[in-house]
Parts: structure tokens; sequence; C-alpha cells
């Protein structure tokens, strides 16, 4: 009760905000943050952006599909959202971000828990290695440049669980993985005490909600951004990170 209270309040509190249609989204399976559980999308960021159009009189119709699939409908603007979605250069040309920080991700490399390997954040230093990454996906600016330069070898695989059964077979070295995603996937598949972080981080990357610029969609960002900064401040959004995050 206390919560649809919250949101009722947060609702009164942004003026100006007319009913209008659904709005499509695409994201792709990655807990905790977005996931299919019995045929409904669920997690953290899912909800978080459910929550923000709720604010605005808007429905979002959230759709999960591979990652590739989504970046191709959204650059083609079939589709009117993408998230979650890290910043590059790359992706200003056909999107408007939202200025609101949907989730920050900590990017982090997993390896066999035996194995020698340890990280000392020079990514040069781990040249020798094959790196095991998910296609099509961004794992934030240092990561990225060291892919676009040659620097590091990496093998693609098409999900989470794809990346960790080549980790566990040594297909791969290292496995790159947000921390948070790592964590529920190991533990889901009964893995989490065969592999081990290394200590340092990549980087922690903040995730926005990526709006279509071929659809004109600066209003409907500007109005999100509102929404989602009414959640942060009422605290709704650190409910939601709480239940499920450890």
């Amino acid at each position: 009760m206390w919560f649809s209270n919250i949101l009722l309040a947060c609702a009164l509190a942004i003026p100006g905000i007319a009913w209008a249609d659904s709005f499509r989204l695409v994201t792709f399976e990655y807990p905790p943050y977005k996931y299919t559980e019995n045929g409904e999308v669920k997690g953290l960021a899912v909800d978080i952006v459910r929550e923000a159009f709720k604010l605005m009189n808007h429905e979002a119709v959230i759709e999960i599909l591979p990652w590739p699939r989504c970046q191709v409908l959204f650059e083609r603007g079939e589709v009117d959202g993408i998230f979650t979605f890290f910043q590059n250069d790359e992706r200003q040309a056909f999107t408007l971000y939202s200025k609101e920080v949907v989730v920050t991700q900590t990017i982090a490399l997993w390896v066999l828990k035996n194995t020698k390997i340890e990280f000392n954040g020079d990514l040069t230093r781990l040249q020798p290695y094959q790196f095991g990454i998910t296609s099509k996906t961004s794992y934030g600016e240092r990561f990225d440049t060291a892919m676009k330069y040659g620097l590091l070898h990496t093998e693609a695989a098409a999900s989470i669980e794809g990346n960790i059964r080549k980790l566990m077979s040594g297909r791969v070295d290292i496995w790159v993985s947000n921390r948070d995603g790592a964590h529920h996937e190991l533990k889901r598949l009964g893995l989490f005490g065969k592999v081990r972080e290394l200590k340092r981080p990549i980087q922690v990357v903040p995730a926005f909600v990526g709006f279509s610029k071929l659809r004109n969609h600066a209003a409907l960002r500007d109005s999100f951004d509102q929404a989602l900064a009414t959640l942060k401040h009422s605290g709704v959004y650190d409910a939601l990170v709480k239940k499920y995050t450890p």
C-alpha cells in the first residue's frame, strides 16, 4: 500500500503530462536487470522503466529480444527506446540518451577459481589471454576502446550463460560481465564457487535508456528524466534496487 501511495504522490508532482499511446522499448536477457520468468518480463531495470512511464501516464511495452536484434530495430527507428544502453560515440547519431542514470554497472573480470591470472588495472597486461564477451555488447569506454584497436583477443557468445560455459570448458580464459549479472547467473547455474572475480573492476559505467532520434523523442526523453528523478527523490528507486540486489 505504501508503495502505491508513493507512486500516486509522485504522479501528482509531475505536471502537464497527459495520457498518450503506448511506447515500445526493447532490451535483452540480462538478469537481474531484465529477464523473462514464466512468460513475464521482470528485473530491476524493467521495473524502474515501467514505474517512470507510469508517472508519465504512458505505458512501456517492453520486449526481450537478442541484443543484436534490439540494436538493429532501434537504429532503424522501428522502436521507441532501448535499455540498458551505455553511451558511446557511434550510438550518438541515432540515440537521445536519458540524462538520468537507470542503473550503474560495475564491469568486472571473472576467471576459473584456481587460475593464476590477476589484474592490476592495465588491460594490456592481459593480452595473452582470450576474453569471453557477449555479442554486440558495450563494456564501457576502456574495454570497448581496447577491443576497437585490437589490443585484446575476444570470442563472442550470444548470452551470459554461453560465456560461462566457455569459461568452464577452457575455451576462454577470462569472462567479462557486470558484477550483479555475473552473481545472478553463476548462482542460478550452481557455479559460483568454481570461479572468482579479479580484484580490480575494469570500470563503473552508468547505463541509460536510449530514445529514438528518428522518432523525434526528445520530449519523451525529457519527461522520462523528470519521472525518474522523482522516483529517486521519493525513495521508490532505492526500494527497487534493494529488491533485486544483495
